[in-house]
């Protein structure tokens, strides 16, 4: 059973970020690899979705999503500085994980998870920026829609079952990426 008001996409495109007039590539999906997602659920920018639902297979695209659009403006305030032994495991700082340019997950005070990048290492503190990476980026996608259908009952079942996998401490697609043996049984194939 389809249904109508979720599509199935399938999209391959190149995104561009525009910053302070210079220009990155900063990802590449192909036909033979495209990036997969199901509209109307929260997974993807709105922006994203609204420039690509009316198109169908074949259709062509190249749109720029404004900062303020996508992951706001870049906020200083969200770079922290933490003591070297927040990161200790057993008496030893976890230097296998913190380095400078690695994304981490951390916890805020609330206990819900955060992603943030190790800006910096020093002898007595860790720099963490928990802005997102394009915070501040306009985002320029040029591609082509692969497939675009109507989602079915049982893809849609398949990623709600994959958030509930994710919000019991799985970690989901996000924090287990696929290989955690609980809750998912390595069955995220999220992008």
């Amino acid at each position: 059973m389809e249904n109508q008001q979720n599509k199935y996409m399938r999209v391959a495109y190149t995104l561009l970020s525009h910053k302070n007039g210079e220009c990155e590539e900063v990802e590449k999906t192909t036909r033979e690899q495209p990036f997969s997602f199901l509209t109307g659920v929260g997974y993807t920018l709105d922006a994203f979705e609204d420039n690509l639902k009316d198109l169908k297979k074949g259709d062509e695209f190249d749109f720029v999503i404004p900062f303020a659009e996508a992951y706001g403006e870049y906020d200083p305030d969200h770079v922290q500085d933490f003591n070297r032994d927040v990161f200790t495991i057993d008496g030893k700082f976890d230097s296998a994980h913190i380095f400078e340019g690695n994304v981490v997950e951390m916890m805020r005070a609330d206990g819900s998870p955060i992603l943030g990048t190790v800006k910096e290492v020093t002898p007595f503190k860790v720099t963490m920026d928990f802005n997102h990476p394009l915070a501040g980026c306009d985002l320029q996608f040029i591609g082509s829609i692969v497939e675009s259908r109507p989602a079915k009952e049982s893809e849609l079942k398949k990623f709600y079952d994959s958030l509930r996998a994710a919000s019991s401490g799985c970690g989901g697609c996000g924090g287990c990426s696929g290989g955690c043996s609980d809750g998912c049984n390595g069955g995220c194939d999220c992008h």
